[in-house]
């Protein structure tokens, strides 16, 4: 998602990113969200790092529109592999495109 945000006298367009999740009940539950003048893949590190350190574990699955940063910073969050299955990612496309 992207909007128009005014800095200083200019308007500039920056990404919105919105984090969900499904507990084992089958609540859905916002994880978080962030807001960055990119998507590239410093900018998807930084959001995922900033779940982690709020405690989120065990992810399974990402569902996400094929963005090369968030793939990127999937693959840095998941080195060094353990022998835990690492989340797959399922790709969609996206609306928009």
């Amino acid at each position: 998602m992207a909007r128009g945000t005014g800095k200083g006298s200019r308007v500039v367009s920056q990404a919105i990113v919105v984090a969900t999740g499904v507990s084992a009940d089958g609540r859905r539950e916002v994880l978080g969200f962030a807001v960055g003048d990119s998507e590239d893949g410093a900018f998807w590190t930084a959001f995922l790092r900033s779940l982690k350190a709020r405690g989120l574990a065990g992810t399974k699955l990402v569902i996400s529109d094929a963005h090369a940063g968030l793939k990127a910073a999937i693959a840095v969050a998941q080195a060094p592999r353990s022998s835990a299955v690492a989340a797959q990612v399922a790709v969609m496309p996206s609306p928009w495109s």
